[in-house]
């Protein structure tokens, strides 16, 4: 997923993930580290993976280094 992009965009890119989508994407982002482990990832509703997915996108934007959208 590309974290350059407008946030209504990314709200709309991981409400068209399904669960595999969505833990495929957490797994992959670098900053902030996450540290799931697949029980805890299977436990959660596809809403709840959702709304941490969209968190961790968020602080991902925040890191330092991370290049914006102009």
């Amino acid at each position: 997923m590309h974290l350059n992009q407008p946030v209504d965009r990314i709200i709309e890119q991981i409400h068209s993930l399904n669960r595999d989508g969505c833990i495929a994407e957490l797994r992959g982002i670098q900053t902030p580290r996450l540290d799931f482990s697949d029980e805890y990832l299977d436990a959660m509703t596809l809403d709840q993976l959702r709304h941490v997915l969209m968190a961790a996108c968020l602080q991902a934007r925040r890191a330092p280094g991370h290049r914006r959208a102009s």
